[in-house]
């Protein structure tokens, strides 16, 4: 699968599939790893890897487009 845009209210954001499960997200500057769960949700951490706390609802809706375009 090749890289795409989501577009969201919070913005445009750039989407590198790494698998079928997984996927990095560049969130102001940062990637995020958003991965499926057991129920077949995209999800996101509430924190990147430096440690920075992320809005919570910009990535939810973020996943939901993910979702979308990969279904």
């Amino acid at each position: 699968m090749n890289a795409f845009m989501i577009k969201t209210t919070g913005g445009r954001f750039y989407v590198k599939p790494s698998s079928a499960e997984r996927f990095l997200v560049d969130v102001n500057g940062e990637e995020v790893m958003m991965e499926k769960d057991e129920d077949g949700f995209v999800r996101a951490p509430g924190a990147t890897d430096n440690g920075h706390r992320l809005d919570m609802r910009l990535l939810n809706s973020i996943a939901d487009q993910i979702a979308v375009q990969t279904a």
